[in-house]
């Protein structure tokens, strides 16, 4: 896209160079008609008026041209400033504006130096005047946003030996937080995994050094490398599984979903597990209520608010133990929601809640066998159900979870 906008603009130049020596030709031969005394007066007349004529229909196509070639600057995403040996800008488009804060309507004719507060765009203008040596590097901007602009400097010289230089800038902002998301995907996959690891190492070391005299120690050492060896095993499911829904290559089977199946379904599952923790499960769900949507996948979602729901809230030392699943519709949406009376997130969690690997209380969340991945990966399945996912919650009284899928109209 640099590319071509630097060519678009030498192309107009040269464009406009060539009018200006079709003009000069047509002054020097009426120079040499007044010149030649022989010449009548009557041709000189006619060869004036083809000379107008010619002019200005060449005047008019140049502004033609150069008002299409604004209008193709002005919606291009990247930014062009040139300027002239001075600093002064020649022209500008609305992305290059943007990007370095340029307020002014008319910004032609004025230093860049008085219309940008940004050091580094200044630096970086200033050095590639000085040399006019064609240069690239890549900026931080702070104001009016936070973004990352890679900068080219294109040096050319135009007709008349005028020198202008032009400033070429591509937002990659969104490059670099992927890189940085990616860092730290990385760095996140690595710790999880080498925290069971160093525990199954260390327990294995441990075993094969014992005479296995005592078989409770070796059965409880047993029992922690089995369990730990789960955690990396679901902590690989759930990348496995997040990847393929980001990705478009889960297999999703879309049918008619009655909703109340699916929490009397969720409800049976955890029912074992939320009486061994003395957590009471209310069920409250309208039947007749569908969507259309994957079962297993609704279920996955709703098994996994319910099952942290349930988990979270045994964890309270005090008070009452409730998880309450329900499921209603208004203004032709269906409401799943999940709400308890745990510990509560902390309003400066919440919008993070949805990230990979975000934990509220990263030693609670391993204690009771958290990848820090279950809520990233409902929230894609509710996305992929044309939904939405809402959370409040208040610390030490408890947290609501929201789902909003569209109701399957029937007619």
């Amino acid at each position: 896209m640099l590319a071509v906008i630097a060519a678009a603009s030498l192309v107009l130049a040269l464009l406009l160079y060539l009018e200006l020596v079709k003009a000069r030709r047509i002054l020097r031969d009426v120079s040499h008609a007044i010149a030649d005394k022989d010449v009548p007066t009557i041709k000189i007349l006619g060869v004036l008026k083809d000379m107008k004529h010619d002019l200005e229909a060449k005047y008019e196509e140049a502004i033609h041209s150069r008002e299409n070639m604004r209008i193709i600057l002005q919606n291009i995403s990247d930014g062009i400033i040139i300027l002239d040996r001075s600093g002064r800008i020649l022209m500008d488009n609305s992305a290059a504006r943007e990007m370095v804060g340029i307020k002014e309507r008319k910004s032609v004719g004025e230093k860049l130096v008085e219309l940008v507060d940004n050091y580094e765009v200044l630096s970086f203008a200033d050095k590639n005047l000085k040399s006019f040596k064609s240069d690239s590097t890549e900026i931080s901007i702070l104001y009016p946003k936070k973004r990352f602009v890679r900068c080219d400097a294109i040096p050319v010289i135009l007709s008349e030996k005028e020198e202008v230089l032009i400033i070429l800038m591509k937002d990659v902002t969104k490059e670099r937080e992927l890189d940085s998301a990616r860092k730290e995907f990385i760095s996140n996959v690595s710790h999880e995994l080498k925290t069971p690891l160093t525990s199954i190492h260390g327990y294995a070391e441990t075993l094969l050094d014992d005479d296995f005299s005592d078989l409770e120690t070796v059965k409880h050492f047993l029992s922690i490398i089995e369990a730990e060896s789960a955690r990396m095993s679901r902590l690989i499911n759930d990348l496995l599984d997040l990847q393929k829904i980001e990705e478009g290559k889960a297999v999703f089977d879309f049918e008619e979903v009655e909703i109340s199946d699916v929490v009397k379904y969720v409800s049976r599952i955890v029912k074992p597990m939320a009486e061994s923790l003395g957590v009471d499960v209310k069920i409250s769900c309208n039947s007749g209520i569908t969507v259309n949507g994957d079962f297993d996948r609704l279920v996955q979602a709703i098994l996994n608010l319910t099952d942290n729901a349930i988990k979270y809230t045994s964890q309270k030392e005090k008070g009452e133990k409730r998880v309450e699943l329900s499921c209603g519709f208004a203004d032709k949406e269906c409401i799943l929601i999940v709400k308890d009376t745990g510990l509560g997130i902390p309003s400066d969690s919440i919008s993070k809640l949805f990230d990979r690997f975000y934990r509220v209380d990263k030693a609670r969340s391993r204690k009771v066998g958290g990848t820090g991945l279950g809520l990233s990966i409902v929230r894609m399945i509710v996305k992929r159900h044309g939904g939405r996912i809402e959370v409040s919650s208040e610390k030490g009284v408890g947290s609501e979870f929201k789902i909003f899928l569209p109701i399957l109209m029937k007619g």
